[in-house]
């Protein structure tokens, strides 16, 4: 049987806008392409547990407009369980707006719409479905990945925190002990004061996040070098997969997913879940972003074949 597992986090749907430049003033631009597509780093997730053979179930809010009806078509077609996305009338639905201008990074402009109306009881009534395990992200509305994982732990369910974000201060402590806590790099200092850069900095950095909040694992994706991993008394490295770096946008939000699909698939392997989220994430990377770069079990057996 499949193991279940509850994603807590936001839904969107990302307008793409793509330009050769932006206008200054009250001039005007041709836009190269645009696109409305399913996305987000909670949608990204849940696609990417779901192609990784577990079963999920999402918990969040979209508008009842056109993009809500879109994203519960989505959800239906991937196989997502989408009982606790709830229809807010008179609010709009998440919307991620990315302008791509050619030889500059991406601008992003976050519009939450019904993704701030998620509530308390809303996340304790999707524990109906007696998940095996709950994935939590930060875009929820303030103290509710608190709240979350205090609820999971009083029903011995694992929880895994992948923020995908830097920290929110007015965001209160995760109290209770994670199963584990996945990052990037870039966002490790925000939430212990001690910034990964250098190698020597990697065990320091894992040390401080365990300082603050407790966990069975602590895993840091570190760009170039793999991931620092860390028990609270040994740690590991897992190396990285060679990719294109065609688009990262989505990658981070498909290495968490991949390293909790791994980790419940291998019993507790951090090492092993690692190593799947490496190659997770170089396939993403090699893809255009959002929903079409998450990869499949095939796919990330093709890339576990090139560590020879």
């Amino acid at each position: 049987m499949k193991k279940r597992i509850l994603v807590l986090s936001g839904a969107y749907i990302c307008f793409d806008a793509y330009v050769q430049g932006l206008p200054g003033g009250s001039a005007e631009a041709a836009g190269d392409n645009y696109r409305y597509v399913p996305g987000g780093s909670g949608v990204v997730s849940a696609l990417t547990l779901r192609a990784l053979g577990l079963d999920c179930i999402f918990c969040g809010a979209t508008g009842a407009d056109q993009h809500g009806k879109r994203l519960a078509g989505f959800f239906d077609e991937a196989g997502i369980d989408r009982r606790f996305v709830k229809r807010c009338p008179g609010e709009s639905t998440g919307l991620l707006m990315t302008i791509h201008e050619r030889g500059r990074g991406e601008r992003v402009i976050r519009f939450r719409g019904a993704n701030g109306l998620v509530t308390a009881k809303d996340i304790e009534e999707a524990f109906m479905v007696y998940p095996d395990a709950v994935y939590v992200q930060n875009d929820l509305p303030a103290g509710l990945a608190a709240h979350a994982c205090n609820v999971a732990a009083s029903k011995g369910v694992p929880v895994f925190w992948h923020p995908c974000s830097p920290c929110r201060r007015s965001e209160p402590e995760i109290s209770v002990k994670l199963e584990a806590a996945v990052f990037e790099a870039s966002e490790v200092g925000s939430y212990c004061g001690v910034e990964p850069t250098e190698y020597d900095k990697f065990l320091p950095a894992a040390m401080a996040l365990a300082s603050r909040f407790s966990a069975k694992h602590y895993v840091i994706r570190i760009p170039d070098r793999g991931a620092f991993i860390y028990d609270g008394i040994h740690s590991d490295m897992a190396g990285e997969y060679p990719s294109t770096y065609l688009d990262e946008s989505s990658a981070s939000a498909v290495y968490g997913a991949a390293f909790c699909a791994a980790y419940l698939k291998t019993d507790g392997n951090a090492r092993k879940a690692a190593k799947c989220a490496a190659a997770a994430y170089a396939y993403s990377s090699s893809n255009e972003g959002g929903v079409t770069s998450v990869p499949s079990s095939t796919d990330l057996l093709a890339f576990l074949k090139k560590d020879v």
